[in-house]
């Protein structure tokens, strides 16, 4: 017994030398200025999805951590009616949800339900947010795992994450080398003491992400948010969080709410009237009248920026017009050490200031304002806080929009009179038909479909129409569709290969209960799993499908489409 506690003793003093030599500076404790906004956080998931807790300790959590709102984005596929908002322990509470795409996640806030699920490529899910109403947000963008890592860039989303804890992290296990290793473990064996600063402590800044959301804003805006994508569990570094028997349940929520901040600057101070109230955050988020911080380096945190010239005055997330010389004004309560820079996309127009206010004036031409106060004499030295754009824009371009060539010939492929060239697939536990339908104005061709409830392989049903000559030289399929309810489906071209199981590439459309026309160009086409080629040999396809799938439409669902014209075209 005395042997073991000789060994308790030296390993637990082994520990706390440890702790010493490894262990984050506490973070700075600030004088407290109100800067006119609220602090929050975004991006939570409650044991809806895959969080350890419910909401309402979620929201105590978040009261014990001094945040006025937070949002709740548990995954999904956007059907299920967001909670109203509501306040839970004096936190405003707003609900979300966190979709998974082919090319990464994507959130949306401020949604109805969607009226079928919203999944597939990034592209359309974006498309339909916005169809939606919703403000839609890019998750972790640059995750170091590739299902969660966002791909595509030319999609019109509205904000993106520049901060995301759980991208922290998964790099620090993605590096070669023991050192790597050794900050993780130094980061759990250090967590009990210190765990906001020990989480601070991981933090790292993408180094693709500033020149990407700098040629973005060139000609938009764009929201910059930070993402806390607080789980309270800690999974294995190829698994999401909660998708593993031996996740630990750490982070916990309370520490992840003191790592990092979203303030946002409203347009009236809260009623205590939930609805009312979440109106007005949510209306702050869309408008970018925000800023982040990094609670766990130095709080609480304030930052005002406002640009000034003779067209008036804006604040961050605000637009300018260009024309006459601005004036920049920052006012900030950041200690002495740290650096204060303003930065025009990714040029820095004027750095090393340390004093908490001061102004510069600067050029009248178009341009993208931003400050970033740097953490300077801490480690990790990082972007403590960080304003959202103002946008001093000129007159804009004269540009000539893409347009296609116009279409010189028409293929029919149908005609109004037969249905006999298009016929009917589906899975054995799935059913579907094709017919001619008498309607108002001529027949159409109706395909009813019924999906089963089988989870694999995905249960389908398609409407095929056989091209044996291939269908180039023709560049795109014009349809005139309609449905009974909004849906989404994907039109798929199929080409056999030899000796294995045929290639297909697809681009999916929405489908509205009033008829409208739809095309589909080949050269935007994606690839569905292994493929020889990225884009489809078009004299090599076969068929063309409309197929109804889980990714887009409920299990266990059936209903029907209207096709009133279709024609390859080019």
């Amino acid at each position: 017994m005395k042997k073991l506690l000789l060994v308790t003793a030296a390993f637990a003093a082994a520990v706390a030398v440890f702790v010493v030599l490894t262990i984050q500076p506490r973070r700075l404790m600030l004088a407290a200025t109100s800067d006119g906004t609220i602090p929050g956080v975004i991006h939570i998931h409650t044991n809806r999805s895959d969080g350890l807790s419910a909401p309402d300790d979620i929201a105590a959590a978040a009261a014990r951590a001094g945040l006025k709102f937070i949002v709740f984005t548990d995954h999904g596929d956007a059907t299920r009616r967001p909670d109203p908002p509501a306040y839970r322990s004096g936190v405003l509470c707003l609900d979300g949800v966190e979709i998974s795409t082919t090319g990464g996640h994507y959130i949306a806030l401020d949604m109805p339900p969607a009226p079928y699920p919203l999944g597939g490529e990034p592209r359309d899910v974006v498309e339909d947010v916005h169809r939606l109403g919703g403000f839609g947000v890019v998750a972790h963008p640059d995750s170091p795992k590739l299902e969660l890592r966002w791909r595509e860039w030319a999609a019109p989303f509205d904000a993106i994450e520049i901060l995301n804890p759980d991208s922290s992290w998964r790099a620090w296990a993605q590096q070669s080398g023991w050192r790597p290793k050794l900050k993780l473990f130094e980061a759990l064996v250090d967590y009990p003491f210190r765990p906001a600063e020990t989480i601070a402590g991981l933090l790292h800044e993408a180094l693709d992400l500033p020149m990407r959301m700098a040629a973005l804003t060139q000609r938009r805006r764009l929201v910059s948010l930070a993402g806390a994508d607080a789980h309270a569990k800690l999974a294995l570094p190829n698994a999401d969080p909660g998708d593993s028997r031996f996740a630990l349940p750490l982070p916990g929520y309370e520490s992840a709410f003191r790592v990092l901040s979203t303030h946002v600057r409203l347009e009236r101070a809260l009623s205590g009237n939930a609805a009312d109230d979440g109106g007005v955050v949510l209306r702050a988020i869309r408008a970018g009248h925000l800023y982040i911080a990094i609670d766990g380096l130095a709080t609480p945190p304030s930052l005002e920026l406002t640009a000034s010239n003779a067209s008036g005055t804006a604040a961050g997330g605000d637009e300018l017009a260009a024309g006459s010389p601005v004036t920049l004004r920052v006012r900030t309560n950041a200690p002495r050490p740290f650096t204060t820079s303003i930065w025009d996309g990714v040029k820095l127009v004027s750095g090393e200031h340390h004093e908490q206010e001061f102004s510069v004036t600067l050029a009248d031409t178009p341009a993208v304002y931003w400050v970033g106060i740097r953490s300077t004499g801490r480690t990790p030295e990082l972007t403590w806080a960080r304003s959202n754009p103002i946008y001093v824009r000129g007159l804009a371009p004269v540009t000539r929009p893409f347009t296609r060539p116009p279409v010189r010939t028409n293929q029919p492929m149908f005609d109004g009179t037969s249905a006999a060239e298009w016929r009917v697939e589906q899975d054995s536990t799935s059913v579907a038909a094709v017919e001619l339908a008498p309607v108002f104005g001529g027949p159409e061709l109706r395909f009813r479909y019924g999906l089963s409830g089988q989870i694999t392989p995905p249960p389908f049903a398609a409407l095929v129409f056989d091209t044996p000559g291939g269908i180039a030289p023709n560049d795109r399929l014009a349809f005139t569709i309609r449905a009974e309810r909004p849906m989404r489906m994907s039109v798929q071209l199929r080409a056999p290969r030899e000796g294995g199981e045929a290639e297909r590439w697809q681009r999916s459309v929405y489908i509205s209960p009033t008829s409208e026309e739809r095309i589909v160009y080949f050269d935007e086409v994606s690839p569905i799993g292994a493929t020889q080629t990225l884009k489809s040999a078009l004299n090599l396809v076969r068929s063309i499908l409309f197929v109804v799938d889980p990714v887009n439409t409920r299990r266990e669902s059936s209903g029907r489409i209207w096709i009133k014209r279709a024609a390859l075209q080019r």
